[in-house]
């Protein structure tokens, strides 16, 4: 009786060991399987992770000056964001190097920012204008005494004017002045004034076409320039920029010139108030 139980005993241990083992065998390799798959998507996100900085990874002494950081400005928090909004410019300018006639110029310009950095921009400058004294001597120049002398012998150094310029047409100056541009604003930042005030600014670069409607006449030209804006509100900014103009100049002179024209005024933006970038 002792014999069939320990044989019977030890079947059924053979038939359990069988029957288990290959259970084990599945169990460890399903772990083993789970733990590469672990490792693998570990090793997929350092390698992401070494592509893109967080915020929250920044040390003081690195990181400084990266364009980007997962996607956010360097700038954080924009105080003044332009996007989708309507700014009208009131300023005024002068046309600084021409040589013979001074110009004072009102200024309206329109923008539409359909971008943070990129806008359109139309503009219309009235221009008011006054001889330089140069064109005044020119006419006025004296015949030296015995140089001189008309049909009837007459001495022309008695005569004011009588050996001056004598232009075959007055000047012809720009009267209206319409420009189409494109503004790329690639800088944006701010700074503090005596650490009590901080102001926000960006810096921007135009270029554009224009008609030059003359008093006589009219030009096709091209304009490239630089500016700057500091935002004084959320509606509100300063601005300044300096132009260089590629134009026919008017009768008597006919040339290409360039002139640079420098402007200062204000700009309101529509609506008053925008949601921040951050």
């Amino acid at each position: 009786m002792k014999r069939y139980t320990y044989a019977i005993f030890s079947s059924m241990l053979i038939f359990g060991l069988a029957t288990g083992l290959p259970e084990l065998a599945v169990a460890k390799k399903s772990k083993e399987e789970k733990a590469a798959a672990k490792i693998e998507k570990q090793n997929k996100k350092r390698k992401k992770n070494k592509k893109t900085k967080h915020a929250s990874d920044i040390k003081e002494d690195e990181d400084i000056g990266n364009l980007r950081i997962s996607g956010i400005d360097v700038v954080q928090n924009r105080v003044f964001a332009k996007t989708g909004r309507h700014e009208f410019a009131f300023g005024a300018g002068a046309i600084l190097d021409n040589p013979f006639l001074r110009y004072q110029l009102a200024q309206f310009r329109y923008n539409y920012h359909f971008r943070e950095t990129f806008s359109v921009e139309l503009s219309y400058q009235y221009a008011f204008n006054q001889r330089k004294a140069l064109v005044r001597q020119l006419e006025n120049i004296e015949c030296a005494p015995g140089e001189f002398f008309d049909e009837d012998g007459i001495d022309l150094s008695s005569v004011p004017g009588a050996c001056g310029v004598i232009f075959s047409s007055p000047p012809d100056p720009y009267q209206h002045i319409y420009l189409a541009n494109f503004v790329w604003s690639p800088i944006y930042g701010k700074f503090s004034i005596f650490s009590r005030k901080i102001y926000h600014f960006d810096f921007f670069l135009t270029a554009g076409l224009g008609w030059y409607d003359t008093e006589r006449s009219g030009y096709l030209g091209f304009n490239a320039g630089v500016g700057a804006k500091v935002f004084l509100s959320q509606w509100l900014a300063f601005r300044a920029d300096i132009r260089n103009v590629t134009v026919k100049e008017g009768a008597p002179f006919n040339n290409v010139v360039n002139n640079r024209i420098l402007s200062l005024g204000l700009s309101l933006f529509t609506p008053s108030k925008n949601k921040r970038e951050k």
